[in-house]
């Protein structure tokens, strides 16, 4: 009787899989807030993630063309995949924009007393390096996040912004230079009815 080659699909299908969830996960795939809230460590992703796709790629050659040098091969392949992977993440991170369409960075948030609701500030320079803040409120609904724009604040008409004072549901109040802002919205839709007013932030609300 001949043997032939196998090949082991099942653990190399089991392996792909959970390269992908990894890479799934690693990204934040719909919004997971608890993925946002504790961000796992990319020293534990990546080489994670490298070795299972290596595996799964490993698997899927016939047992009698799998060797240490194509397994070495294999391994070198995919770390180099990772590797440019990696810097494409990198590169479109750089670019990305924040939730007005701005680059921006997230500096300060708060929850609610239950957790359910989120504000969440991201700071921004104007062209002239003008200080301007974008607020953005957020539902926890399950695992999932639904994010609202609330406007933004310009150092030049509203003040410095100093910090968020509550968030509740349906009411978000932030602090300025200027004195307290309140924004309200409606807690089931997330649709915002009372918005920081357009003329704290003039030419780029």
């Amino acid at each position: 009787m001949i043997l032939r080659p196998t090949r082991t699909w099942a653990p190399a299908s089991a392996a792909l899989s959970s390269a992908l969830l990894l890479a799934l996960a690693y990204w934040n795939v719909a919004d997971l807030v608890v993925l946002q809230d504790h961000p796992l460590p990319t020293l534990i992703f990546l080489p994670a993630m490298w070795v299972m796709l290596a595996v799964a790629v490993t698997l899927r050659i016939p047992s009698d063309r799998r060797s240490r040098r194509t397994t070495t091969r294999v391994f070198g392949a995919t770390g180099l995949v990772m590797l440019c992977s990696g810097c494409l993440g990198s590169a479109v991170a750089f670019f990305d924009v924040g939730p007005s369409g701005r680059h921006a960075d997230q500096i300060d948030h708060m929850s609610s007393a239950d957790g359910r609701y989120q504000v969440k500030v991201f700071h921004w320079q104007a062209m002239l390096g003008e200080d301007g803040w974008d607020v953005v409120i957020q539902r926890r609904d399950g695992l999932r996040g639904v994010e609202a724009y609330a406007g933004c604040l310009y150092s030049e008409a509203s003040g410095n912004y100093s910090g968020v004072q509550s968030v509740e549901a349906g009411a978000v109040r932030i602090a300025t230079d200027e004195g307290p802002i309140s924004i309200v919205f409606d807690p089931k839709t997330m649709h915002v009815t009372q918005r920081i007013p357009v003329d704290l932030c003039p030419g780029y609300d």
